[in-house]
Formats: structure tokens, sequence, C-alpha cells
């Protein structure tokens, strides 16, 4: 029998074993009934059942018969998701399971990779898969650690990364779900995150941060809100600040996927005045944070959670900043006259600054009431200090900048006045809240 790993990548020039009635056979069980050669078809002699035959299907040389096959059987796995069958997956028995387990973890054509690791994500919600990587079987980790490789190697193909990612994505979540307390000792649950993370960043295709949205609504339960923290208080709000992301997308299609999340979120977490059904992107924004708010509560992490939104306050674009003012400083006062159609652009930063602010304020404020003073610990007072000199830093920047330009700025600078004022915002906003945390 062929080993996956020896598979060749394209026909071979030599004439098959399986001669013309390899593309028939795989026709015929698609569903196909015009071409009934299949019957005659088998690995070994005499007719095979169609079980045997899907099997020898995924074990052709020709990887154009593995794909289609692998595509036979995710389309019937789809069809029989969208008319909710409770019979289950019949047709697929334990050998054939074992031949999609071992062919994704084989199979070298990136094209059949991607559609068995598709396969897998449907099934592995209603079937236990055993994963054999030869002789013996793969531990849990040693299975999420060779797929969180094949995802972050496979960037150059978006199916492939998106498949891999999501099944992987499927495992994370049935591993926290089984042992919620216990998932924080594996190790590579952080370094799913951070990939998870980076998939969201507003340069990735729409494909890519639609496979994320889609990640992060299904682990809303499992992860973001469960009162375990299995993934540790750090990559938990790191998942969450991504979701955020999402949900200010420019892409229509990125930002409405991300609501769904508020459709998992369990009843008792959500405020009176959210339903739980899907709702558009500027509510789910505002009742995520408040969620988070409220989660940082029931964890607590009230501090430390008021910590984190601190430093999305202050934003991560100074970089930008000073590209954009040195870039400024460069060009003629004329070049920027009547320029107004790059204010827009900051118009929803603004909302998500005093939106942050709004929930974070309210968090302390509950906090400070229902809590007994207490003195800062060590690292938290180190923490407060490193932002108040980045925030202090930052406003004095800012507000130097501003003094700095001519006369009505709004008018011949419209764009950098627009940026300086919000960067100002930020800082000042933030030295408020650390006020309270002192």
């Amino acid at each position: 029998m062929l080993s996956p790993s020896s598979w060749p990548q394209t026909s071979s020039p030599r004439p098959s074993p399986w001669g013309p009635a390899a593309p028939s056979a795989c026709s015929a069980w698609l569903g196909w009934p015009s071409v009934p050669a299949w019957r005659s078809l088998s690995c070994g002699g005499g007719p095979q059942p169609k079980s045997q035959l899907l099997q020898c299907l995924l074990k052709a040389p020709q990887y154009e018969v593995r794909e289609l096959a692998l595509e036979g059987v995710l389309r019937r796995l789809q069809e029989e998701e969208e008319e909710e069958e409770e019979r289950g997956h019949q047709w697929l028995d334990q050998t054939t399971l074992s031949s999609l387990t071992s062919l994704a973890l084989h199979e070298t054509h990136p094209q059949c990779l991607a559609k068995v690791l598709s396969v897998l994500c449907v099934l592995s919600t209603t079937t236990a898969l055993s994963w054999s990587g030869g002789v013996e079987m793969l531990s849990q980790e040693e299975l999420l650690l060779h797929l969180l490789a094949l995802a972050q190697n496979s960037t150059h193909s978006v199916e492939l990364h998106c498949a891999a990612l999501t099944l992987v994505s499927r495992l994370v979540v049935q591993l926290v779900s089984s042992n919620p307390q216990g998932a924080s000792a594996v190790a590579c649950l952080g370094q799913w995150g951070a990939l998870v993370c980076s998939c969201c960043s507003e340069e990735q295709p729409v494909e890519v941060k639609l496979m994320a949205a889609k990640v992060l609504v299904n682990c809303t339960a499992t992860v973001l809100t469960s009162s375990h923290l299995p993934l540790g208080l750090t990559t938990t709000v790191s998942l969450w600040r991504s979701l955020f992301t999402l949900l200010q997308d420019e892409d229509e299609d990125v930002r409405d996927s991300a609501c769904d999340f508020i459709c998992n979120v369990p009843a008792s977490l959500l405020s009176t005045d959210v339903t739980g059904a899907s709702v558009c992107p500027p509510v789910a924004l505002d009742a995520g944070v408040g969620l988070l708010c409220r989660l940082f509560e029931l964890w607590g992490q009230v501090p430390a959670g008021a910590l984190a939104l601190t430093e999305w306050l202050l934003g991560d674009e100074e970089a930008n900043y000073e590209a954009v003012a040195e870039e400024a400083s460069s060009l003629d006062d004329e070049d920027f006259l009547f320029e107004k159609g790059g204010l827009n652009l900051w118009a929803e930063p603004v909302q998500w600054v005093n939106l942050l602010h709004r929930h974070v304020h309210s968090l302390l404020l509950g906090f400070k009431q229902s809590q007994a003073p207490e003195v800062p610990g060590q690292d938290q007072v180190h923490q407060i200090q490193t932002l108040s000199t980045q925030a202090q830093a930052q406003a004095l920047s800012s507000q130097n900048a501003l003094d700095s330009l001519p006369a009505l700025p709004q008018f011949c600078l419209t764009l950098e006045h627009a940026r300086l004022l919000l960067r100002l915002q930020r800082a000042t906003l933030a030295l408020e809240v650390l006020d309270r945390l002192r």
C-alpha cells in the first residue's frame, strides 16, 4: 500500500495502474449516476463497496483524484450540516476516518491538504477522531503543535492557512471545553492565541479576517467568556482586542461576521438592553467592551483590566504619528489647502476612544464603590508609572505640535490637526484613568 508521504504531486507520465477508470470511479462515488465504472474498480481485485472505493480514491497517486474525492466528501458533509441530519456520518466508517486523518498529517499537495483539513473541520464537531502519525497515536498537544506549525508556515496559501487555523481552533475549543481548568497547562494555547490575533490585522486578506472572525465567534462561550480564564488574562484580553479590531474593519462582511459573537455569549453575562440576537457592529462593539468590563469583575482582575484598557486608550500608533508629522513638514502649506477628505478617517477612532473611556470610567467607579481601599501591588504601581510617563510625554509632544501649526490649522492642515487632537485626547483621558488607579 502506498504511504501518504510517497504520493507524487502531479500525475505520472507512466501508465497508471488505476487506468482510465479512476476519474470515472471518482465521478460515480461523487454521485454522478451516469458513470457506473466504480463498481468494477478495485484496489486489489474484485468489486469494492463504496467505503472501500473512497479509501482507494484517497490513496490515488494522482493528486487530482484525491482532491476531487475530498471535494465530494466535503460537499456531502456540508449538505448534511445544512439539513441538520441527526443520524451522523454513518457512510464514513472508522477506516475511512483514519485515512482522512492520516492524509491530513502526510499530504504534501497544498490544495489536497486544504481540502482534507476542511473535511476534518466539519467532522470534528460531531465525530471523535483518532490521529496517528505512524505507529503511535498523537497526543492532543502534539497534534496542536503540528497544526499550528502548518498554519504558521502556510501563509502563502490563503485556503490552506484558513483551513489549518480553523481546524486547530476547533480542537482548542474542544480541549478547553473538556478541561477548562487544566487547559492552562497546555503551553501551545498561547501560541494559538497569538496566531489568531495576527490574522485580525488590517493588512490581512479579507478571507483571512473572515476566518478569524468565525474562530473568535466560535470560541466566545468557551474561551473569551469563561470564568476559568483557561488561556490566562493576557492572551484572553488580546483575543478580545482582536475581536474589537474586526468590528471596526473597513470591510462590511468582516464587521458583520464578527458581530455574531453576541449570539454565543452566555445569557447571564448579557446586559438587559442586549438580547443575544445578532446586532449591528457599533452596538456589538459597545456591548463587547461593556461585557469585557463585567468579565474583569468576574475574574477579579479589575485593576489589571483597567490598565489594559488604558493601553488601548493610548493607542499604538506612535511611529505612524512621527512619520506623518515628518512628511507633513516637508510639504508646502498649499498642498494641504482645503484638504478635508481625510478627516473622516479619524471619526471612528474618536468614537472608539470615547467608548473606551466611558466603560473604563464606569468600571473603576463601580470597583471603588464596592471595594475597600487597597494599596496597589508593586507590579501595578510600576505599570501605572510607566503608562503615566508615556501618556505625559504623548500629551506634551501633541500639544507642542499643535502649538507649532500655522493659524487656523483646521482649514490649512486639516488631517494633521485632527490626528494631533486625537493623540492629545488619548493621552489626556489615559492620564485621568491612571489617576483613579493610584
